[in-house]
């Protein structure tokens, strides 16, 4: 088997050059300043009935959602009903068989 022989190259390697850093311009914006008068908002004009003729109606409001509420309630009530005396008797018959 012949021996391996190395090959030295004739030729330099070359290698590449970094690129050079972007150059950063910077440009100064042309600062705008704008000034808002504040006026205040008018100031309401309303009597103690306004507020009270509101109260009420909120209250009104309430009250009727507060009934439906208790509607629900009592429709889940009897929904469950026979269910739970169902369970119930289902259990006391167990306790009893023992």
């Amino acid at each position: 088997m012949p021996a391996k022989t190395s090959v030295t190259s004739t030729n330099s390697r070359t290698r590449r050059s970094r690129k050079s850093a972007a150059k950063v311009i910077t440009t100064q914006k042309p600062v705008v300043v704008t000034q808002t008068v504040k006026v205040a908002p008018p100031a309401p004009k309303l009597t103690f009935n306004d507020y009270r003729e509101d109260f009420q109606a909120r209250v009104r409001v309430h009250n009727y959602e507060v009934k439906l509420l208790i509607e629900d309630v009592q429709k889940v009530y009897n929904f469950a009903l026979p269910f739970g005396k169902k369970a119930v008797n289902f259990v006391s018959n167990l306790v009893v068989a023992e």
